[in-house]
């Protein structure tokens, strides 16, 4: 069993020797085929862009840790965090591949974000619908309390006028405005009842 685990990481690291001016002189190409001789700052802009701190910035013995960099080396891609220590006279470059494990966190991640919109857009659904029944509410209330029950009003008061004594021309037009205020009645009921529907259906 410590032969497979040993076996699992020693497939998972990748250790490289470079000497001061950045000559790669040991691969352990566990990782990356990487030729004796190469250019270790031509290998990969991260290390190119670490030359000058290598090169100086970086004490005996010192080392300097990075992690969850992507790189692409000879057409092979991965995703390691990197150790690089400076010995007497060369650089020693551990890479350990962790291309599974963050490409696992990033698949966790874009799926906590998936989750959190599809959770937002339900709430913002649930938001919509309850401002717009409440809306909805307050129209039925309008047109109920105040449009029909006054032209509920105007009805009977029309036909109390008509019991009165009118002449002819008086009947007419009481008449007239009866059929358009009975008129408004009906539309003022249709509205209503189109504002009257069941939102969960």
């Amino acid at each position: 069993m410590n032969g497979n685990k040993s076996t699992y990481f020693s497939k998972k690291i990748q250790e490289i020797h470079a000497n001061a001016t950045g000559e790669i002189t040991h691969s352990s190409d566990t990782i990356f085929v990487i030729k004796p001789n190469e250019d270790l700052y031509s290998l990969h802009p991260f290390f190119e862009s670490l030359q000058n701190e290598l090169k100086n910035g970086i004490g005996l013995e010192s080392s300097l840790a990075f992690p969850c960099v992507q790189l692409e080396i000879h057409g092979k891609e991965a995703i390691c965090d990197i150790t690089i220590k400076k010995e007497r006279g060369f650089l020693a470059i551990l890479l350990f591949d962790y291309s599974q494990h963050y490409e696992h966190l990033h698949e966790a991640a874009q799926e906590k974000k998936s989750s959190l919109l599809k959770e937002q857009e339900h709430l913002l659904k649930a938001k919509h619908l309850n401002e717009k029944k409440a809306y909805l509410d307050f129209m039925r209330n309008r047109i109920d309390g105040k449009l029909i029950h006054e032209m509920e009003i105007m009805v009977k008061n029309i036909e109390a006028l008509k019991q009165t004594g009118l002449d002819p021309e008086q009947r007419t037009i009481v008449q007239e405005i009866g059929e358009s205020v009975g008129k408004f009645h009906l539309k003022a009921i249709q509205i209503r009842e189109e504002l009257d529907f069941d939102f969960n259906s």
